[in-house]
């Protein structure tokens, strides 16, 4: 009997195929992979589980897996694995990635001070979140919020 999922009641009983993984990961396209894994752990606590070596140079990565409480996402190298897709440039990406933190005014600080550029300071919204909305040093768009009581 298969269970019909909604808003509130979405989560699988089935586990997936390799153990700590999510079944929707998503992946970023950027230049410098052990850049941006290094500026995600330090800026929005990331923390990077995998990496592969480049094979053409030993001091670049071409892939690494990073995880945030759960939920697991890919950084590839441009160029990598048949994949001609490019970091953002000067353009806005077709994606936002809203991440919940314990502290989204702190972390607003420190990313401002670390290079991101702030396009939303940390404001309420009407449904009850503080979120700020920033643009990281790679071109990427994250919305960062806090439940508020």
């Amino acid at each position: 009997m298969n269970k019909k999922l909604d808003w509130f009641n979405n989560v699988e009983d089935r586990p997936h195929p390799w153990p700590g993984l999510n079944w929707l990961t998503a992946t970023l396209i950027i230049k410098n992979v052990k850049q941006a894994t290094e500026f995600y752990e330090n800026v929005f606590g990331f923390v990077t589980i995998f990496e592969l070596p480049s094979i053409q140079n030993d001091k670049e990565l071409d892939f690494a897996r990073m995880r945030y409480r759960g939920c697991n996402f890919i950084i590839n190298r441009e160029g990598c694995f048949n994949f001609n897709g490019k970091q953002p440039t000067n353009e806005t990406p077709p994606i936002i990635f809203y991440v919940y933190v314990d502290d989204v005014e702190h972390l607003a600080l420190n990313a401002k001070n670390n290079g991101c550029l702030i396009l939303e300071e940390p404001h309420l919204e009407f449904w009850g979140d503080k979120k700020t909305r920033l643009k990281d040093p790679f071109g990427y768009i994250w919305d960062f919020a806090t439940k508020m009581k």
